[in-house]
């Protein structure tokens, strides 16, 4: 090889580095599944857990509002060990950092469940800086995002959160795993939906699939959802308080549920069965199912 040759290579893999390394970080892909050693994991020794879904939560209006007020009142009633946030926490443009008055509003203020919160990122969440809610981890003790794509055990079930908007760095980490009776995947963006917005692609649902967990957690459609997709539950909680206005119904094989409404879920979880129960913005209960491990 010349000396030419060698420069002229070296130089356009750095023109291609400086066009792409800004995409990679906007979009999140420099955050591979840490280690975590079990610092994140909640009870992981119970025999039962029980979970809050919250997706599309950010809008900081009275319906976010209403939805987080019917969830506590859930929570009281039904318990909650803790809770998974299904990405897109903050609209329309993320944070801007850990000072951002948005935490306050549409975070610590809104919601009074006195629990861990294990949020994901969505689209929207990436139209701002994603690092501060990394870093805000260390300044909130109920807000738990230890990086972009983490895991935690949570009594008899192990939690694989994953960032759709990249999962190049994401999709690997779903076959490497912890042995329990349950294997939960939350991702912004739904395996299938028959709602306006668009699931991952066929690759990474075939990925998601072949790693085979039982439940595929998710938001980005703003309404409630009960998708059966070969051996994996869809559950879609993406209700949380965003407009619903651009959602709207598409025909879906997979579908056995639609709640075209503000709302959230419910899952409880034992060592042999699941039951994922889903309310309205209100707290009244439309819909349930059970299956077994």
């Amino acid at each position: 090889m010349s000396a030419l040759t060698f420069f002229a290579g070296a130089l356009a893999g750095a023109l291609t580095w400086n066009f792409t390394a800004p995409l990679l970080e906007k979009k999140a892909c420099f955050n591979p599944n840490p280690n975590q050693d079990g610092r994140w994991d909640i009870h992981p020794e119970a025999e039962e857990i029980r979970i809050l879904l919250l997706g599309d939560t950010g809008s900081g209006d009275e319906h976010q509002q209403d939805v987080a007020n019917a969830s506590a009142r859930t929570c009281d009633e039904l318990g909650c060990d803790l809770v998974l946030m299904l990405g897109d926490n903050f609209i329309q443009h993320g944070v801007s950092s850990v000072d951002d008055p948005q935490w306050i509003s549409k975070f610590e203020e809104m919601y009074t469940q006195q629990v861990p919160f294990y949020p994901i990122l969505g689209n929207h969440d990436l139209q701002g800086k994603w690092r501060p809610q990394v870093a805000y981890t260390e300044r909130n003790k109920r807000w738990r995002m230890p990086n972009v794509n983490y895991s935690l055990v949570a009594g008899p079930a192990y939690i694989q959160c994953i960032n759709t908007s990249c999962t190049l760095c994401a999709l690997w980490t779903l076959f490497k795993r912890k042995e329990r009776p349950w294997r939960l995947v939350c991702g912004h963006r739904p395996l299938a939906t028959g709602g306006r917005h668009r699931g991952v692609t066929w690759l990474e649902r075939l990925l998601i699939e072949r790693s085979g967990p039982q439940f595929f957690l998710s938001g980005h459609n703003h309404m409630l959802e009960h998708l059966k997709i070969g051996e994996i539950d869809q559950v879609v909680a993406g209700g949380g308080g965003s407009p619903l206005n651009h959602t709207a119904k598409k025909p879906n094989p997979h579908q056995i549920f639609l709640h075209l409404g503000h709302g959230y879920a419910w899952m409880h979880l034992t060592s042999t069965q699941a039951t994922v129960r889903y309310f309205d913005d209100q707290g009244q209960e439309v819909y349930q199912f059970t299956r077994s491990a």
